[in-house]
């Protein structure tokens, strides 16, 4: 069968979409036997290509820059993109098991993407938030698969309804489903990220740069994502443990002087200095300056728990600065070495519903921006015990009661 050349340039593979105002092809440039794939949009329908012209070829934000070609041939106008690599989101959430920061990471990605096409229209954008048309790298990095099929019975749409759409990508991120519903799986959506979802559900942001600025104020941000995350903490001290093994020699040879000086009567000079700059002589002004990091720490109701306890986990942290609070705190459970839940409520109650080993912790914030050190306890929850309802005998068999 003889293949479809559009513009004696690109040569159609295979049709994703068609219908009488639209059709999607992936294609390859005529010239080459076995080229790049690319996809070409073709829109046949007036009002639908006025709308793709106006939004391809004059907004000046990251999707007219990704347009590889466009042209009009017999009253059908024609987009070219790059064809996009990864797995559409929906399939993502539906295969894969998402851990706690891949879903920040995921959803950080999410709000990025809209944000740089800020300046598209909102149909644009509202054809570009759908489970189908993101697709997932290396389990954290979204872009965009410029499919576009239009509604051409819809085709005036406001930023509102784009909002609605982020909100529910969101919720199906932390839920990890395609199918997330905010009030049926609100106990999968950590508590500082529900009311987000809950508020771009509602259409009430002006913007996807609002949404993100709320989900950057969140403890979760800063535990996984921010410049103190885990991560970067460990990669610091991986980094710093490896320092400590390398000699540096201007230093080493600063000691050596430093010792000489010290043996031959040096020592005098360093007395009459150290009460200068020692303990006791800080500068006035720094005093107040630094800002004490707080300590988390917390209590447990009971110490011997079964499998179907509920047991309350009452924050206890301090902070040493006048006048400094503890402001935001992330409690995380987990069961053998997987997270199960956070929250940031002042008190925790969580049931364990099955034994095994488990590890609470908690990381607080103060008012002033400084982090605390995780506290941490690990709890072996127990079987629960099945009392019998009959005596028992001595050979494990009921005794009649004489």
């Amino acid at each position: 069968m003889e293949q479809k050349i559009i513009n004696n340039k690109y040569k159609v593979l295979d049709t994703l979409y068609s219908d009488e105002f639209q059709s999607i092809y992936i294609c390859s440039k005529a010239i080459y036997e076995e080229g790049e794939k690319l996809l070409l949009n073709e829109f046949s329908d007036k009002d639908i290509i006025d709308v793709a012209k106006s939004s391809f070829s004059f907004s000046d934000d990251a999707l007219s820059k990704k347009i590889l070609d466009s042209f009009e041939i017999d009253e059908k106008y024609y987009a070219l993109f790059p064809m996009a690599s990864g797995t559409p989101l929906e399939e993502h959430l539906s295969k894969h098991n998402i851990t706690l920061a891949d879903k920040m990471l995921l959803t950080e990605e999410l709000l990025k993407r809209f944000m740089e096409i800020d300046k598209s229209m909102p149909l644009i954008q509202y054809i570009l938030c759908d489970l189908n048309n993101l697709s997932v790298t290396n389990r954290k990095y979204l872009s965009f698969n410029n499919l576009f099929y239009f509604n051409k019975d819809n085709l005036n749409i406001d930023f509102s309804t784009v909002v609605k759409r982020i909100g529910h990508i969101i919720c199906c991120i932390f839920a990890n489903t395609p199918n997330a519903d905010i009030n049926k799986n609100k106990d999968s959506l950590p508590p500082a990220i529900l009311p987000i979802a809950a508020k771009a559900q509602a259409g009430s942001y002006g913007s996807a740069s609002a949404i993100y600025e709320d989900f950057k104020r969140t403890l979760l941000y800063t535990t996984f994502i921010g410049s103190s995350s885990l991560d970067d903490q460990i990669k610091y001290k991986m980094k710093k443990a490896q320092k400590r093994y390398i000699v540096s020699w201007p230093r080493f040879v600063a000691s050596i002087i430093i010792m000489i000086a010290l043996l031959s009567g040096g020592f005098l000079l360093i007395k009459n200095i150290l009460p200068v700059f020692g303990p006791g002589r800080e500068n006035p002004d720094a005093i107040g300056k630094n800002n004490v990091a707080p300590v988390a720490e917390f209590s447990i109701s009971i110490s011997k728990i079964y499998s179907g306890d509920e047991v309350t986990f009452i924050d206890k942290s301090s902070d040493s600065d006048p006048g400094d609070i503890i402001k935001t705190r992330l409690w995380t459970v987990e069961k053998d070495d997987t997270v199960v839940l956070n929250s940031d409520e002042e008190i925790l109650n969580y049931v364990f519903d099955q034994p095994g080993d488990y590890k609470i912790s908690l990381v607080v914030q103060d008012s002033k921006g400084a982090r605390s050190e995780p506290s941490t306890h690990k709890l072996k929850v127990l079987e629960k015990p099945d009392l019998p309802s009959d005596a028992v005998g001595d050979d494990g068999t009921n005794q009649d009661m004489k």
